[in-house]
């Protein structure tokens, strides 16, 4: 379980929105708050969801045909489809609509960019809130853990793991800012910048590779 669990929280970490957020925070006023707001966000959102799956509906879950290796051949399967739509650029093809958006309702735009922009660390907070909510890779993650059958602390352990490796892209640069903030922020946008130019591919490759350990040892344990 841990491997798999672990390499999905990195290929989570590594989501340009998610670095694009924290990039946006640190070049907010009082970047420290902003981060942090970020993160507490990002962190109630997942450690909220992943609860409710692993002890509120983990006892609907608990079939006969629920068993760990069933689970990773199944995610394994929709983990290798995720990266063939990452990798052909699938997920990436909804800017134009948002540009037509902001064309339409520019005065909208406008206030939210203010909004933006400004000190508050509300809009961080809801931020965070937005960037953890479940995708395919978490709600893969969470059943990976479920099916694993360890025993509840482990499981929750295992969910507050993942949690911490998917937001090390917002921890690293806030211990970072702290003592180097320039730095910090040329380093966080140039690693932004580089993931939206070549990101694409990486992501896909590293999202198969986790598909097909997952496809191989689901295989092996059956």
């Amino acid at each position: 379980m841990w491997i798999p669990l672990l390499l999905m929280a990195v290929a989570v970490s590594l989501e340009p929105f998610r670095v694009g957020m924290t990039v946006l925070m640190i070049n907010r006023p009082q970047p420290r708050r902003q981060l942090l707001a970020l993160l507490a966000g990002g962190f109630a959102m997942g450690t909220a969801v992943g609860v409710v799956v692993l002890f509120v509906l983990r006892p609907a879950l608990g079939s006969a045909h629920f068993t760990l290796p069933t689970v990773q051949i199944v995610v394994g399967a929709v983990v290798l489809v995720n990266a063939a739509l990452v990798a052909t650029g699938v997920w990436g093809r909804g800017r134009d609509a948002a540009s037509l958006a902001e064309t339409r309702f520019g005065p909208l735009a406008a206030r939210a960019r203010r909004v933006v922009n400004g000190p508050s660390p509300w809009m961080a907070g809801i931020a965070g809130l937005g960037i953890a909510l479940p995708s395919v890779d978490y709600l893969a993650a969470l059943a990976i853990i479920v099916a694993s059958g360890a025993a509840t602390g482990v499981q929750l352990g295992a969910l507050m793991l993942f949690n911490v490796v998917a937001f090390a892209l917002v921890e690293i640069p806030l211990l970072c800012y702290l003592v180097a903030p320039d730095r910090t922020r040329a380093t966080l946008s140039a690693l932004y910048e580089r993931l939206r130019s070549h990101g694409r591919r990486g992501a896909g490759a590293l999202l198969a590779v986790i598909g097909c350990v997952l496809l191989g040892v689901g295989f092996a344990g059956m």
